[in-house]
């Protein structure tokens, strides 16, 4: 026989967090994640490396970063 464990809750604070679950649970549902993407602007590469854009340039132009059409690969990716 399996003896049955009760524990008291206080049910305001046992609502409140059913309250907080369905909201977090609505939150969820309504998300949609996108991956990042492969390629961005040099504008937008100088501001995740925290560098100027004819730094970034100057790199597309060494070789160093790869390049398609007028986007760089992102970092991120």
């Amino acid at each position: 026989m399996t003896a049955t464990q009760f524990i008291a809750v206080d049910a305001a604070a046992l609502e409140a967090v059913q309250t907080e679950l369905q909201e977090i649970k609505r939150i969820l549902e309504a998300s949609h994640v996108t991956p990042p993407a492969k390629w961005i602007t040099v504008a937008a590469y100088a501001a995740k490396v925290d560098r100027s854009e004819a730094t970034v340039r100057r790199w597309i132009r060494e070789g160093q970063l790869e390049r398609n059409r007028k986007l760089v690969r992102n970092p991120d990716v």
